[in-house]
This record gives C-alpha cells, structure tokens and sequence, in this order.
C-alpha cells in the first residue's frame, strides 16, 4: 500500500491539489503572522498606556456585579460561554478581568470588570477579523441586551 506521503504524491497525480496547497500555506502565514502579532503588540500598548496615550476607561457601563460575585467563577462562567482573555488591547485603569468572545469570526463581544465591580461591555470589530476596522473603531456598540441576558445572575438588579 505504501506510507500515507506515498499515498497523498499517488493521490496528488490523479488532482490537481496546488489550490488546497496554496490555501493551506496561506493559513500557515496567517497563523505564524497573528503568533508574532500577539507577542509584540501587548508591550506596544503597554508602553502606550505608562506614556498616557490611554487612559481612563471605554465607554458603555453596563452596571455593577453583586458585591458577593467572585471572579473566578465569573471567568469560569465566561469561558464556559465562549469567552476567552482578550490579549490584544488596551488595559483600562482599575481593570480587574477583560474577556472577549469571537462572533461570526469577523466581530467580538468585550466585556471588562473593575475593582469597583463596574462592568462596562462592548460589540466591535476582533482584532483578527477586520484589524484597521477594529483600531478605528468602525462598529463600536453596548449591545447591553446581550451582556444583560448573560449576567443575569451576577449584576445588581
């Protein structure tokens, strides 16, 4: 029968497989490029935020958790949801948890958590899904329905 290389260079005679080929080489550039992105643009911000470039908090409060909600079941809770620690962006002053939950690949919900337990939430462009979009800010929206309906049980009413 022969190794599976053996088997896939057969195979590869019978097709034309230099599209799948090309497709896969440009996922393989993508993936390395988003690697090197992730390791240098989180120092970059960083240094951004200690020279005031930003500061404060972004917009959208949503409300405050219940005094007795404990974080780390809160970021089990969102990871069961789908969320994820949101790497490439600003750290707000006071920020205490800062997840996000890619949607339809292009957009993601952020969600951020204070040492006030303030909970400020936003719906914008991921950074992976539209880079220039998501540093513009062309969709930048509460979309507090969602983050309320997902809460419930940890805002204050």
């Amino acid at each position: 029968m022969g190794s599976p290389v053996q088997i896939a260079l057969r195979f590869s005679f019978c097709l034309d497989v230099r599209p799948v080929a090309l497709f896969i080489l440009i996922k393989m550039a993508y993936s390395k490029m988003w690697k090197i992105v992730y390791t240098i643009y989180p120092p970059v911000l960083r240094l951004l935020e200690k020279v005031k470039f930003h500061k404060g908090r972004q917009p959208y409060l949503l409300g405050y958790l219940k005094s007795n909600c404990d974080l780390n079941e809160l970021r089990e809770f969102l990871t069961n949801e789908g969320f994820e620690d949101a790497i490439l962006t600003w750290k707000d002053e006071g920020e205490v948890l800062n997840m996000r939950k890619v949607s339809d690949e292009v957009y993601q919900y952020h969600l951020r958590i204070f040492d006030d337990n303030e909970v400020r939430v936003h719906y914008e462009f991921s950074s992976e899904g539209s880079p220039l979009k998501h540093i513009r800010e062309s969709c930048f929206e509460k979309r507090s329905e969602y983050f309320n309906f997902l809460l419930v049980n940890y805002l204050k009413k």
